[in-house]
């Protein structure tokens, strides 16, 4: 009986695999130094964020990882 629900958990992950895209996630580190979660974006827009906080002179407060999600883009 185990196995049966540890397939279906492994078959589920894999159909999450296959749905799965590669995201940006933007941190903005406040004066304080504290990270705040700006949210998850596909490239294009994460470089269009970026380029607005590079005009607001707040480019050095940003920092951004690579991932790889099911999860919809954040708004902003």
């Amino acid at each position: 009986m185990q196995s049966v629900v540890d397939t279906n958990l492994q078959r589920q992950i894999e159909d999450a695999l296959k749905r799965a895209e590669f995201k940006k996630v933007l941190y903005l580190y406040d004066e304080t130094g504290h990270k705040r979660l700006i949210g998850v974006f596909n490239k294009k827009r994460a470089s269009q964020i970026k380029k607005y906080f590079r005009s607001q002179n707040l480019i050095n407060r940003i920092t951004e990882f690579d991932i790889r999600t099911t999860e919809p883009d954040s708004t902003f």
